[in-house]
């Protein structure tokens, strides 16, 4: 893999994990469920929250980001590295959220780490 591509990528994917760290804290400060939906104050309440905004915007252009990795890379070897993103999210909700990370959890963070070194070296 060309390291133009694999820098694309990281990028890409940090700024997905980012943009999912924006939504979590930008969600637990507003009243927000499934429901709130149907109502338009919530749907404002929504839109103008700064860390949801941000989040999106984080989405958005790791989503460019992408399209130009997909564009001049092999996409069996790309797609795997999105399995970054639950490494990454494991570890920043413990940190930030104080979310469980047991030991089947790290587990899981060392076999998605070795599936992803299998893959990548298997080109």
């Amino acid at each position: 893999m060309k390291l133009e591509v694999l820098i694309e990528i990281l990028i890409s994917v940090l700024l997905g994990a980012t943009g999912q760290i924006f939504w979590k804290y930008g969600l637990a400060l507003i009243d927000y469920d499934f429901h709130s939906l149907m109502n338009f104050k919530s749907w404002i309440e929504l839109i103008s929250n700064k860390w949801i905004f941000s989040g999106t915007l984080c989405y958005f252009i790791s989503m460019i980001i992408w399209f130009r990795a997909l564009k001049i890379g092999e996409l069996s070897q790309i797609y795997p590295f999105l399995s970054l993103n639950f490494i990454i999210l494991a570890i920043v909700g413990y940190l930030l959220f104080h979310e469980s990370l047991n030991a089947l959890k790290i587990l899981g963070i060392i076999l998605v780490i070795s599936g992803l070194l299998l893959i990548s070296l298997s080109h």
